[in-house]
C-alpha cells in the first residue's frame, strides 16, 4: 500500500481530504497533512512563510512514511509539496511522485492576481467565487471571522514565496493536473512544472473548476490510473 500525503489549500485543513480517506480502497493510504493554525492545529501560530510549512510537513513526512509515498498539493499546497520534496530530497528520502494541482509554477507567479492586496471581505469574496466556499461560512460572523484571518494570513505567504527552476531542481517524478474550467490555472502554464524537476513529467486535465480533485470522491483512484503512466 502505498501512502498519499495531501497538502490543503490556502484557508483548507486537512479535513478536505476526508471523501478520500472513505473512498481511497486497498491501494492507497490518504494520510492528510495540517497546517500550523489550521483545522486540528488551531491553537498554534499560522505558518510564516510557504518554506516554513515545507520543512514542517516534510519532518512530518519522513517521520510518518512507511515506504512507497506520493506527496499532493492543491493550489497552495502544491507550492508547499514542492518545498517539502526539496527538503526530503536532501535528506535522500524520495517520494514515488509529486503531484501539483490547481497552482502555476512559482515563476509565472506574476500572472496570478494579487489577492494580498485585497481586504479581508475582498478575499473571501474572490475565493467564494472559485466554488468552494460554503453559504454556511457568510451567515455566521465567528466562523467568517475565523476563516478570513487565516486565509489572509495563507495568502501572504503566496506574495512572499519566490523560487524558480534556475537552481537546484528535483529528480523525483512530478506530475501536474489541473481543471479545464479553471481560468487561473491553464494548462499550458501547469506544464511548466516540468522545469522543476529532472525526473519523469506528465500533465493532465480533468472536467472541473479550481477545486476539480473534490468534487469527485473517487478521485484518488484517477490519480493512480495517471501515476501508473507518468
Amino acid at each position: 500500500m502505498s501512502q498519499l500525503f495531501c497538502l490543503p489549500y490556502a484557508g483548507g485543513s486537512g479535513w478536505i481530504y476526508r471523501d478520500w480517506c472513505d473512498t481511497a480502497g486497498s491501494d492507497w493510504s490518504i494520510v492528510p497533512l495540517e497546517y500550523a493554525g489550521h483545522g486540528k492545529r488551531f491553537s498554534e501560530d499560522c505558518f510564516q512563510s510557504i518554506e516554513e510549512a515545507g520543512r514542517d510537513a516534510a519532518a512530518s513526512i519522513a517521520e510518518s512514511q512507511t515506504g512507497d509515498f506520493v506527496i499532493y498539493g492543491h493550489s497552495m499546497g502544491s507550492l508547499v509539496a514542492l518545498e517539502a520534496a526539496y527538503v526530503l530530497q536532501e535528506k535522500s528520502i524520495f517520494p514515488k511522485a509529486v503531484i501539483v494541482a490547481a497552482n502555476r509554477p512559482p515563476h509565472l507567479a506574476y500572472k496570478d492576481k494579487a489577492l494580498e492586496k485585497l481586504t479581508k471581505d475582498e478575499l473571501m469574496s474572490e475565493i467564494a467565487s472559485l466554488g468552494q466556499m460554503e453559504k454556511e461560512v457568510f451567515d455566521n460572523k465567528d466562523l467568517y471571522d475565523i476563516i478570513a484571518d487565516i486565509m489572509y494570513s495563507d495568502i501572504q505567504m503566496f506574495r512572499e514565496y519566490k523560487k524558480d527552476y534556475s537552481g537546484s531542481k528535483l529528480c523525483i517524478p512530478m506530475m501536474a493536473i489541473s481543471g479545464k474550467e479553471d481560468r487561473e490555472t491553464p494548462a499550458e502554464d501547469m506544464m511548466e512544472w516540468q522545469y522543476y524537476t529532472t525526473g519523469p513529467f506528465s500533465a493532465h486535465v480533468f472536467e472541473g473548476d479550481h477545486f476539480f480533485a473534490f468534487h469527485d470522491r473517487d478521485f484518488p483512484a484517477h490519480l493512480e490510473a495517471c501515476l501508473k503512466v507518468l
